[in-house]
């Protein structure tokens, strides 16, 4: 169960970072725009370990402040259930976004936790993001490769 408790957090970890990637838009004349992924997204992630038996989601709200092509923001009211060998273990991971970066309709994030965030924003105006995590955790002594999906919309 401890295990599982670890991976909890991670995966709302993984959440929060969906919420950030949740941005998108172009302009075809020209320059690509920042995408505008100022306010409120809805977010949902998943990550597992195939080799561990481990599979979290997480659902939650990120609030997100841009400036130019960098993003910061809070993921609040999270909920997230892991499942392995262990059994079932829920949580939050309630806390601050930072360090988002959006590069035409690529948004990337990195939660200082050794998860990696890419997506994609899509709609007019952006109303959507879905991309793929990994992430490097470190459980009893030894690093694990967390894979997964997260979405986010608005």
């Amino acid at each position: 169960m401890r295990h599982l408790t670890r991976f909890a957090a991670v995966s709302l970890v993984v959440g929060a970072a969906a919420a950030v990637a949740a941005c998108g838009s172009s302009n075809s004349t020209g320059p690509t725009a920042v995408p505008d992924i100022s306010g409120t997204w809805t977010v949902g992630a998943s990550v597992s370990n195939a080799g561990l038996q481990v599979t979290c989601s997480l659902q939650g709200t990120a609030t997100l402040q841009e400036s130019g092509s960098n993003f910061s923001g809070t993921f609040s009211g999270s909920t997230t259930t892991c499942t392995g060998p262990g059994g079932t273990v829920t949580g939050n991971d309630d806390g601050p976004i930072t360090g988002g970066q959006i590069v035409g309709s690529t948004l990337t994030y990195n939660d200082g936790q050794g998860c990696a965030y890419t997506g994609t924003v899509t709609g007019t105006p952006s109303n959507r993001v879905q991309g793929s995590v990994t992430c490097q955790l470190a459980v009893a002594g030894q690093t694990y490769t967390f894979t997964g999906t997260w979405t986010a919309g608005r």
